[in-house]
């Protein structure tokens, strides 16, 4: 009987082979790491290894998806393009869910296969699990939402789509011109202390030099962890008592549990923020405004944030704001209960 590796490896020369029976037009392109790279003139199937990659493809060109990383959620679909509806999901390189199959992308024939350029990655491993079956491996940058509109414009003349991605560039533009213009205005030792909890029970953070916590910084606060990171997934532990200490005047959660325990327990009641009421539980619908992964929903994610920090240097009608961007980004138009449950 043929051993299970020999089988995959006849599958994949197999795949090989077909692949270079195809006629297909080609050019060269430099990726987002600067490497030279052969792809089809016609781009028309995508899959991106990386969640921050296929997040921004399902607002940039969620039709050219062969396959996601994640399940759908049945609540988040009305905020979804149709066309991710029905696609296999196949897993990611890292992160949450499944690790990914090579054979089962290959299986669906897309014409590159888009990557996260993040330090963190073994991005040799990458190149080589589909370098080998003829597949080109494109580089492109998404750590911060600083990077997108580079990155949206790369896309788009890698994927023929210059207008759509000069629009969602543009707001992206605007609004870290006017956010920086705003945090520019408050001197760096008068900003506010923010403290980012992330665990149910408040005790996993990141540094502020962390990928996680850009929207923080951008937005003008001050992200009492101080420290580089040092792991891709992050959440770094920290002692209640360092907490106290540093006397966070904010408080940004992802738990709901959390922001509802902290108010009752008496220890953390010692927080100048939770004594306060300053906790905010960030919007995930349908995914996260700030981070895990970071995404371009950071473009309304930080606007957020520096309306939370300094409503009176950023005011902000946040579901104006919600309603504009989930339009332009999502093609979704948001009713007012749709933005109860965002927002809740």
């Amino acid at each position: 009987m043929m051993s299970l590796p020999t089988r995959r490896s006849l599958i994949l020369y197999a795949l090989a082979f077909c692949l270079s029976l195809a006629p297909v037009m080609a050019r060269e392109i430099t990726d987002m790491a600067g490497r030279k790279v052969t792809v089809p003139d016609h781009i028309g199937k995508i899959y991106s290894v990386s969640h921050p990659v296929t997040f921004l493809l399902y607002a940039f060109a969620p039709e050219r998806l062969v396959g996601i990383n994640l399940p759908m959620p049945e609540k988040d679909r009305p905020f979804l393009p149709k066309a991710l509806f029905d696609l296999p999901v196949i897993g990611a390189i890292m992160g949450h869910g499944a690790a990914m199959n090579p054979e089962e992308i290959l299986g669906l024939h897309p014409d590159v296969i888009l990557v996260w350029l993040d330090r963190f990655t073994d991005n040799e491993r990458i190149i080589g699990q589909f370098g080998k079956v003829g597949l080109p491996v494109v580089f492109v940058k998404a750590d911060s939402i600083e990077d997108y509109p580079e990155t949206l414009r790369f896309l788009g003349g890698l994927l023929d789509k210059p207008q759509r991605a000069e629009a969602l560039a543009a707001y992206i533009e605007d609004v870290l011109k006017r956010v920086g213009a705003a945090v520019a205005k408050v001197p760096k030792d008068e900003r506010r202390r923010v403290y980012y909890a992330e665990s149910r029970d408040g005790l996993a953070t990141d540094c502020d030099h962390s990928f996680h916590t850009i929207a923080i910084r951008l937005a003008g606060g001050d992200n009492i962890h101080h420290c580089d990171q040092s792991t891709h997934g992050g959440m770094e532990a920290i002692g209640i008592e360092d907490i106290i200490a540093r006397k966070p005047e904010i408080i940004i959660t992802q738990s709901r549990e959390f922001a509802r325990e902290a108010q009752k327990d008496p220890i953390w009641r010692q927080v100048e923020a939770v004594r306060q009421g300053a906790i905010s539980v960030v919007p995930k619908t349908p995914f996260n405004w700030i981070d895990r992964p970071p995404s371009f929903m950071q473009g309304l994610g930080v606007q957020w944030l520096a309306n939370l920090f300094y409503p009176d240097l950023y005011p902000l009608d946040v579901k104006t704001e919600a309603r504009r961007f989930y339009h332009l980004f999502l093609d979704v138009d948001l009713s007012d209960e749709d933005l109860e449950k965002i927002l809740k």
